[in-house]
C-alpha cells in the first residue's frame, strides 16, 4: 500500500519492522545466542572440565588460572568453532523465507539490541 503525503504525493511504503536488516541481524545474533545455549546446555559436567582444559592447555595456562568469565568466554568460542552455524546471509534468506522454522529458538533478546522506534509506521 502507498501511502499519500500532505501534498498528494505518493510516499514509499515503509521497510516492515520484521524485514529490516537490523532487526534480521538481530534475531539472527538471537538464534546464534540460543543455539549455544541449547549446545552447553546438553554439555555433561564431565564434558565442560574437559573443554575447559583443554582452552587452558591451548592458551598454555595453568589449570584453574583462568576467572569463571575468561573460562566462559573461552567455551563459548570452542563451541562457536564446533558448531556448523549459517552465515547471516544464508540465514537471513532462509528465515525470510519460513519464519516460523526459526522463530520457537529465539529467546527475545533481538528485541533489546533494536531501538524502540525502529520500523515504526
Amino acid at each position: 500500500m502507498v501511502r499519500q503525503r500532505d501534498k498528494g504525493e505518493p510516499q514509499e511504503p515503509r521497510k516492515s519492522v520484521a524485514d529490516s536488516e537490523e532487526v534480521l541481524r538481530a534475531k539472527y545474533l538471537d538464534y546464534c545466542s540460543a543455539r549455544v545455549c541449547d549446545v552447553f546446555m546438553e554439555l555433561e559436567e564431565e564434558r565442560v572440565f574437559e573443554l575447559a582444559r583443554a582452552v587452558e592447555d591451548k592458551i598454555g595456562l595453568t589449570q584453574g588460572r583462568l576467572s569463571f568469565r575468561d573460562l566462559a568466554a573461552l567455551l563459548v568460542e570452542k563451541l562457536l568453532g564446533d558448531m556448523a552455524l549459517p552465515e547471516f546471509d544464508t540465514w537471513s534468506e532462509e528465515y525470510k523465507a519460513s519464519p516460523e522454522k526459526y522463530d520457537p529458538y529465539l529467546l527475545g533478546l533481538w528485541k533489546s539490541g533494536v531501538p524502540v522506534d525502529s520500523g515504526r509506521r
